[in-house]
């Protein structure tokens, strides 16, 4: 168990340096999505120390608040972009 959180762990770090470089904002969307949905599992559906819970819902946190924000990122350079579009008629 705590190995697989290692491995969250791992892949958050993945995922909060390309929410602060603003790249492959959709992969890490998705991956965060993933993720809680992990750790959402494991919080209710595993018999987890007390030590791992704690970590397991940490993680969920950070999970969590680099989806919005990987989320908010993309939503300003959608519209961002929309700027450049020529528009309809």
């Amino acid at each position: 168990m705590s190995m697989m959180l290692a491995d969250i762990e791992e892949e958050l770090k993945f995922c909060q340096a390309s929410v602060e470089s603003g790249s492959r904002l959709e992969l890490v969307v998705e991956v965060l999505q993933e993720i809680s949905s992990k750790l959402e599992d494991l919080m209710f559906k595993q018999k987890l120390t007390e030590s791992e819970l704690e970590l397991a819902k940490s993680l969920y946190q950070k999970a969590r608040l680099l989806l919005h924000r990987a989320q908010a990122v993309l939503s300003m350079r959608d519209k961002e972009q929309e700027k450049f579009l020529p528009k309809r008629v």
